[in-house]
Parts: C-alpha cells; structure tokens; sequence
C-alpha cells in the first residue's frame, strides 16, 4: 500500500475487510494499481463521511478515477446489511464483517 495516500489507502483496507466475492477482490487489486499511479489523494474528512454514512453518500463527490470504486464499497456496504453483516469500520469491535465459515 502506498503510503503517501492514507485516503485512498483506508477506503482499500475497508473494502478488503469487506471482500467476499471474487469480484470484490479484482476491484480491490484494480484500486491498489491506481492508487499506486495516481497522484491525488481523498481528505481525512471525506473518507470518515464515506465510512460512517455510506447510505447519505454521493459518489460523484469523489475525483473521477475513483467514482466507480466508491460505488463498488457502496454496494459492499448495502451487501453486508442486507445479508445481516455489520459492514467494516462500523462496528465497535473493530473485528472483520465475515461470517465464520461452516467447517466441512
């Protein structure tokens, strides 16, 4: 992770935290190589608004490049609440938002 982007690096730790689909992973992937290659970052404000109300949240308010990874951790968002999960950086146990997997 690149640490001259604490914005953007903090929107890819939740969105991993998060991750339950492949797709989620290739997004996740997509996001670290543009974080890398992109010199913009998000403020510290805008990333705590992004985190604690995703649902009053408009994309469009996020620079270009990064529009459509804000609307992908969206959607993981609303995924977790509608499958009973409490969505990462969200709960005050700080712990993951996976079910535990069943053994086989």
């Amino acid at each position: 992770m690149a640490r001259g982007k604490p914005g953007i690096g903090k929107l890819l730790s939740l969105m991993r935290k998060m991750s339950l689909e492949v797709n989620d992973s290739e997004v996740c992937r997509k996001l670290e190589i543009l974080m890398n290659s992109e010199k913009e970052d998000f403020s510290p404000q805008l990333i705590r608004r992004i985190e604690d109300l995703p649902s009053d949240f408009d994309p469009r308010e996020v620079p270009e490049p990064y529009t459509q990874y804000v609307r992908h951790y969206l959607y993981m968002v609303r995924r977790a609440r509608k499958e009973g999960l409490e969505p990462a950086g969200q709960g005050s146990s700080g712990k993951s938002s996976r079910k535990p997997r069943k053994k086989s």
